[in-house]
């Protein structure tokens, strides 16, 4: 290249490229160098700004950026989006320096099954048994149509396959997610004639003799005319989080919740805050299973890449807190695609086109792949375990499905609100290991009332099912049952707010039964004299009486009576005795 050295730059700034292409950047930076030696272009001082970046080598990138954005002559526009790349070197520098100083191995890992194909969108099972996830063939001379596969754990990934059943067609089917006892699916669907835009959230379950079912668009208003996709359930049984926009590649993504109504139909989606939802693109929410943290990509500056992933967590029904970048290595120079956490909040797997766990192998730009990884505490999430809760019948053992259940915390707060799947009446329940309050309840059943304490959660075994068996007694005349979670103010007969979902459920049977006739008896502990507990317990068993009467049922179906504390079912020497003693028992006649 001697010859003509000073006219020709040209072939320096294309093998200081290829340098770069290929991972040479101390080459690629000589080569620029010898570029500029022969004319000072700002272009160069461009690629020499990035080469210094992906050495790590921040003060000479950053110089290298000041001296593009002094000397290029740029548009308004084009000054603010060099401005902005030199906004976000400062901060991944200092991302850098946080990432270096934190002594923590991430232990970022290819999957096994992850192969020179597309594979995105992992979604996990709550027993952490397996990942479905988007595939995608792009050998031949087309990429084939989006597929859902399986890929089950031994330690790592020990293999993958289609999902079994009728969700995969000649169309594109992926962005899906599982509910947490993996009976049930949402899941994005592609010009079908049934949807209503390009692509909806559609829905399917799990039949254990063939697989997924057809999978049917998700009734209500959740689908629109525009782009709805990557949906993520929450694990209350409620709730969707999902992007909206006008297309796949529109700069209008955003990230919204819908919520199912007492009708079975979905709502159409309420955008989430600004806080979250940036004026760039945001996509691929997942909620984790404890309801409240959660994880999702933007394109927002500053940021180390083209898209990072970010973590927030719901204060309130309405309010977030403030979205934090999960930096190096999590975030890479190249693009992240999507993201979960499993149930311990401890790893997790991500889908990303990096080439190592932060700069992108440009020889497979066009093939994401999946990833596990560690997660230090600070980006953590709240751990959860899964414990499941069984519905059956009490006189066969038969598995009841499509039972409504619900789950309350302590203090009366629901968590959950949900049906058993239809197959093998199985709820999973993401816990805390906190005590719980259980309602269940299907017509021809009496309304089951009941709890799940600590103790319970440590009679489970170590390993193997962790399984409680919730029997329905069906409904008949002299059958007897208490409704545990029927809770008053103290000393008096005020029924309290959290009562209301499970005097529902009473009054939702007496429907249903339109011949059976009640009778309400109150009981109480026997904290306090004899007399004081038989009024009490008797202004209790009045006040369920006139619930129901205000809610429509005829007053010659219903009588009250108090037994004050002459029956108790435990000792009253306990707060926990005492408490199963306070109760409303419901007699049918």
């Amino acid at each position: 290249m001697s010859k003509g050295k000073d006219n020709y730059y040209q072939p320096y700034i294309y093998a200081g490229d290829q340098s770069f292409r290929n991972g040479a950047y101390n080459s690629a930076l000589e080569y620029y160098e010898e570029a500029l030696t022969i004319q000072q272009l700002s272009s160069i001082h461009l690629k020499m700004s990035i080469a210094f970046k992906y050495l790590f080598q921040w003060e000479q990138s950053i110089r290298s950026m000041e001296l593009y954005i002094n000397t290029a002559r740029l548009s308004q526009d084009r000054m603010a989006m060099a401005q902005n790349e030199l906004d976000n070197l400062l901060f991944t520098q200092s991302a850098h320096e946080e990432y270096t100083a934190q002594n923590f191995n991430y232990n970022i890992q290819k999957l096994s099954f992850s192969t020179d194909e597309l594979e995105y969108f992992p979604t996990i099972s709550g027993d952490s048994e397996y990942l479905v996830y988007t595939h995608r063939d792009i050998s031949g001379s087309r990429p084939s149509d989006e597929d859902l596969f399986m890929g089950t754990f031994d330690g790592m990934a020990r293999n993958e396959k289609p999902l079994k059943g009728n969700l995969n067609s000649i169309l594109n089917e992926g962005a899906a997610s599982i509910s947490a006892d993996g009976q049930f699916m949402v899941l994005t669907v592609c010009n079908r004639p049934d949807g209503k835009g390009k692509c909806d959230l559609y829905y399917s379950y799990w039949n254990p003799n063939d697989g997924w079912e057809i999978p049917k668009p998700l009734p209500g208003d959740i689908n629109t005319g525009r782009w709805e996709s990557q949906p993520s359930l929450g694990p209350d049984g409620q709730t969707i989080y999902f992007v909206r926009g006008e297309n796949s590649m529109g700069a209008d993504m955003d990230i919204f919740v819908s919520t199912l109504g007492i009708d079975g139909n979905w709502s159409k989606g309420k955008k989430l805050p600004k806080s979250i939802n940036s004026p760039d693109r945001e996509s691929s929410p997942f909620i984790h299973f404890d309801g409240k943290t959660l994880y999702f990509r933007s394109e927002r500056s500053p940021s180390l890449g083209g898209s990072d992933f970010f973590k927030c967590t719901r204060l309130t029904d309405s309010t977030w807190s403030e979205p934090v970048n999960l930096g190096f290595p999590l975030n890479s120079f190249g693009e992240e695609f999507s993201m979960v956490i499993d149930k311990s909040g401890t790893f997790g797997y991500l889908a990303s086109d990096r080439g190592n766990e932060i700069l992108p192998d440009y020889t497979t730009m066009t093939a994401l792949d999946l990833y596990r990884f560690d997660l230090p505490e600070h980006l953590q999430p709240e751990a959860r375990e899964n414990y499941d809760i069984v519905i059956v019948d009490s006189l066969s053992n038969k598995a009841i499905g499509n039972a409504t259940v619900q789950l309350y915390n302590d203090e009366g707060v629901q968590f959950f609100n949900g049906i058993s799947s239809q197959y093998t009446g199985r709820v999973r329940l993401m816990t805390d290991f906190s005590d719980i309050r259980v309602t269940a309840y299907k017509k021809g059943y009496v309304p089951y009332s009941g709890g799940i304490s600590r103790l319970d959660y440590l009679a489970a075994p170590l390993h193997g099912p962790k399984v409680a068996y919730i029997k329905l007694v069906p409904v008949r005349t002299g059958s007897r049952f208490a409704l545990k979670n029927i809770l008053f103010e103290l000393d008096e007969s005020t029924l309290r707010p959290e009562s209301e979902k499970e005097l529902a459920l009473l009054f939702r049977m007496l429907v249903d039964a339109p011949k059976l006739k009640a009778t309400i008896i109150g009981h109480t502990d026997n904290q306090g004299n004899q007399t004081y507990n038989q009024s009490l317990s008797e202004a209790r068993a009045e006040a369920v009486l006139k619930w129901l009467i205000a809610k429509g049922i005829p007053s010659e179906r219903l009588q009250s009576e108090g037994r004050g504390m002459d029956e108790p079912i435990s000792s009253n020497d306990t707060e926990r005795g005492r408490a199963l003693n306070r109760r409303t028992e419901i007699i049918l006649r």
